[in-house]
C-alpha cells in the first residue's frame, strides 16, 4: 500500500493542497492501481 507521504508528494508535484482525509482517500485509490 503507498504510503501518506507519497501521496503527499504525490500531491506536491501536482501543486495539490490536500487535507489529511483526501490522503488517506488517495492513498486507497492510488493503492488499487
Amino acid at each position: 500500500m503507498i504510503s501518506k507521504k507519497e501521496v503527499q508528494h504525490i500531491a506536491k508535484l501536482a501543486r495539490l493542497d490536500l487535507s489529511q482525509a483526501e490522503i488517506e482517500k488517495y492513498r486507497k485509490e492510488l493503492s488499487a492501481i
